[in-house]
């Protein structure tokens, strides 16, 4: 059975779990012609603004799928210049084309675009709903990991350190906890850095915080800081946290759908740099950083009731591939929390996720407005899994 590939476009920051996917790559219920259609057919006849926004990011994430990012994102600034002033009549529809835009953004390496969407986003969220709403709070966590991401790691753990604040004072204790698992991510970036005592210590004293002490309806956050907390333990030679999050899912049952335990840090990737056994890319960056687009892979992956990756594959791609070698491999070291076993469950879930090698927009390095792109390029990875769907049949069946 096909499914769509959705793109989480509007799908709250808070989920740490992955749904499964069909392993077709294709976009049900509407194809690329179709969006483009309706989204014509609703602009002909004057529909209301949430209807618009609903068109447009459809057509947008079809767009998206397709490796048409520009005209993804022409999409959606083409919503945005219709729709964003209705944002106070529909601040939930206009918050998620923000971040829609957000996300396509980042994947073109438009550092600007990116930034300023996820502050809009937030506003609109708080002019709507108030600056207590969870859905505004947890905008606020966004507006921080934007930061983290843009390179300020100081600025990034004030916004969380204060959206955490907010939100205990509010009683939004999953957000909360959610802010506070994200001050967790900080410090373990910065003790990645420089491993420190001092460093260590700080981590440690979060992660504690976020066992011993969990929120309530906060389980899924203690979870998270537990699998964090096994990564140090491997760091420091020790497998035993990492096996006992193991047994612990065994005993339960097995998870009902992938929850990842276990991940390497994906190593940074330079094209420029000839890779041993390889034909030299340093010419085809040279021609892509040329061009506003990135290259992409989705890469598509099955993990097996025990918890492992299997078969995980490039599926489709655009441009030269060599430097999704090892983030094949990352994902196969993956490992997911054991999955149910019963009559009823499938014999594992298949994932799908994109990954751009891109990098951001500047202005100004060359002493002029010229637009140029840093000299080292990034990887930026979306999941393109539906949040619901059936699991697949399985590979051998």
């Amino acid at each position: 059975m096909r499914r769509s590939l959705r793109l989480g476009f509007a799908a709250t920051a808070m989920s740490l779990c992955w749904a499964p996917a069909s392993a077709d790559i294709v976009v049900t219920g509407k194809s690329l012609k179709d969006t483009a259609a309706n989204l014509a057919a609703c602009l002909a006849r004057r529909c209301p603004p949430d209807q618009d926004v609903a068109a447009s990011v459809a057509h947008a994430e079809n767009q998206f799928v397709a490796g048409d990012y520009p005209g993804s994102q022409r999409t959606l600034h083409a919503s945005l210049g219709r729709n964003r002033k209705h944002g106070k009549t529909y601040p939930l529809e206009v918050s998620n084309l923000l971040r829609a835009n957000s996300r396509v953004a980042e994947h073109m390496g438009e550092a600007k675009d990116f930034q300023l969407s996820v502050l809009d986003m937030r506003d609109t969220l708080k002019s709507g709903y108030g600056e207590n709403d969870f859905r505004t709070l947890v905008a606020q966590v966004e507006v921080g990991d934007s930061r983290a991401k843009l390179g300020y790691p100081n600025e990034a753990e004030d916004i969380y350190a204060g959206a955490e604040a907010r939100a205990l004072a509010a009683k939004q204790y999953r957000v909360a906890s959610f802010a506070r698992l994200r001050r967790a991510l900080i410090a373990r970036t910065r003790y990645d850095a420089e491993p420190t005592v001092a460093n260590r210590n700080k981590l440690n004293g979060l992660l504690d915080v976020l066992i011993a002490q969990p929120l309530p309806g906060s389980d899924d956050f203690v979870l998270a800081a537990q699998v964090l907390r096994a990564r140090e333990d491997r760091r420091s030679g020790s497998g035993a946290s990492t096996d006992a999050l193991v047994r612990s899912f065994a005993a339960k049952g097995g998870a009902t759908r992938p929850v990842l335990l276990y991940s390497e840090p994906l190593t940074r990737i330079d094209p420029r740099i000839p890779v041993p056994g390889q034909q030299d890319q340093r010419d085809a960056w040279t021609r892509w950083s040329t061009n506003r687009n990135g290259e992409w892979v989705d890469v598509g992956f099955w993990v097996g009731q025990d918890g492992h990756v299997s078969d995980a594959e490039v599926l489709r791609s655009s441009g030269a591939v060599a430097w999704a070698k090892p983030v094949l491999g990352n994902v196969n070291r993956r490992i997911y929390a054991p999955l149910r076993k019963d009559a009823d469950s499938a014999p594992g879930f298949y994932m799908i996720e994109r990954y751009t090698l891109t990098a951001r927009v500047t202005e100004g390095e060359t002493g002029t407005h010229l637009r140029t792109r840093e000299a080292t390029p990034r990887i930026e990875m979306l999941s393109l899994t539906p949040e619901t769907a059936d699991a697949p049949p399985s590979p051998q069946g």
